[in-house]
């Protein structure tokens, strides 16, 4: 579809619908949303959708800076069900005049000339829709009239402009055929063919600001640096590793282990790459792989005791990852630096000693950039963070509070400076935030991933 084609159909969708549309946005506010089975026509999305996508979600911001609410009304009824609803309408609790900000970085495509409607197309070809932005002006009190005399674009939001996700594009409102009807912003998202998918599962999954302004989708690794890269588990023992620690990154995905065993990665045999490995927390098997693909283990053991956590890293600078334990029963950390095989038990520990509180969870890093690797731990109940640089007892040499209760830890070289850093996976959001100074403070990189059982160092 052209842009002038695109532009005629919104404009059709828009004013022609009129009364209908008008008759359905009030119908959704007082009975809520009519479910797409009972609705009208809609088009089929792209299936598997394109990248950047991954696991069925597009990485987007959430287009709303303020309180919001919304549901799924894909597919209700409009214009006497002739057509479906082709997007969502996040609603603001009757307030004109919420930031709009751009759901992924691009250029602005057709601007309506009569206020208020846009069109971004973004840089990786997918595109985004922002209808009924604000067209009323302010009163000196704050409150907006409904003299339909306002321009609800921010300065410098025209055709041809780019603009960076997170970037203000406007304010809500009520302006086209929402006019009397509560604000909200009706938001459409579009695969790079001009198909026009469902947004919920996407607006659900975006990361949300809480102002409005340009975010880093960029790696935190420099051009020409060698830089680690976390890597991410599903409930389902599907692997995803991405290329780079940014968006639309090429990511390999394979199934490996059974749920419930506890992921690692580490670099097995010693040649420059880390690959999946497995702990079976029942009974103290270990379980390596030493390619990143689908497979059987390579090598197989058991160490430990039930219960135990594993610790996967270099622990005397050899080059070679090995497969240590943590047993938070007593906060204490078994160092080996062998690996077993033939189904056999490992032995016993080459040193043990006592670091950190029951309970706390353990990560592993080289945070002093020495080669050597040596053990964190992480407090998800309030989010403390303190380690050693050496392996044995002793009070914390850092510690430091980052990230929310609930949040998974690792520890990578995520800038290529020779030294590890923390960052936190956090699950409600699907968001991994990278801290580049081991100290407190808001993240220096923030990436939306999406929905997985966990995060693993690299």
């Amino acid at each position: 579809m052209t842009e002038t084609g695109a532009m005629r159909t919104m404009m059709q969708r828009w004013f022609v619908a009129g009364l209908a549309i008008v008759i359905g946005v009030v119908g959704f506010l007082a009975f809520g949303a009519a479910p797409a089975s009972a609705g009208g026509p809609v088009p089929d999305p792209p299936d598997p959708l394109p990248a950047p996508a991954e696991n069925g979600i597009y990485p987007m911001i959430f287009p709303i800076v303020g309180d919001n609410y919304y549901s799924d009304t894909w597919g209700a009824c409009r214009s006497g069900c002739t057509r479906g609803h082709l997007g969502v309408d996040i609603m603001t609790y009757g307030k004109k005049g919420v930031p709009v900000v751009a759901a992924a970085s691009g250029t602005v495509g057709w601007v309506s000339s009569s206020c208020c409607a846009m069109q971004l197309v973004h840089d990786d070809g997918w595109s985004s829709w922002y209808i009924h932005l604000n067209n009323d002006t302010q009163n000196p009190d704050g409150s907006y009239s409904d003299d339909g005399k306002g321009w609800g674009f921010a300065p410098g939001i025209e055709p041809g402009v780019h603009v960076e996700a997170g970037q203000l594009l406007g304010w809500d409102g009520d302006s086209g055929n929402a006019e009397n009807v509560a604000p909200h912003v009706h938001f459409e998202l579009h695969t790079p063919d001009g198909t026009a998918i469902n947004p919920t599962p996407h607006v659900d999954a975006a990361l949300r600001l809480t102002e409005p302004g340009v975010v880093d989708t960029a790696s935190p690794c420099p051009d020409g640096a060698e830089c680690e890269v976390p890597v991410f588990v599903d409930a389902g023992s599907r692997w995803y590793l991405r290329d780079e620690l940014r968006w639309g990154t090429t990511v390999n995905a394979f199934y490996f282990g059974d749920p419930g065993d506890v992921p690692m990665m580490g670099d097995w045999d010693c040649d420059g790459v880390a690959t999946p490995g497995l702990y079976r927390q029942s009974d103290g098997y270990v379980y390596l792989r030493n390619a990143n693909t689908e497979g059987v283990a390579d090598v197989k053991f058991f160490f430990g005791d039930p219960g135990d956590v594993p610790l996967a890293g270099d622990f005397d600078g050899d080059g070679c990852d090995t497969v240590s334990i943590f047993r938070p029963s007593e906060g204490r950390v078994f160092i080996i630096n062998a690996l077993g095989s033939n189904d056999g038990g490992l032995g016993a520990a080459e040193f043990d000693f006592f670091f950190g509180n029951p309970g706390d969870v353990p990560f592993v890093g080289d945070f002093d950039g020495d080669g050597v690797d040596s053990v964190g731990l992480y407090r998800r109940s309030t989010g403390f963070v303190y380690f050693r640089d050496a392996l044995s007892s002793g009070v914390a040499e850092r510690e430091f509070f980052y990230g929310d209760p609930g949040d998974v830890i690792v520890a990578g070289d995520w800038d290529g400076d020779g030294d590890d850093t923390v960052a936190v996976y956090r699950p409600s959001t699907g968001s991994f935030y990278v801290n580049l100074d081991n100290a407190p403070g808001t993240a220096d990189h923030t990436l939306w991933v999406g929905s997985y059982a966990g995060a693993l160092a690299p």
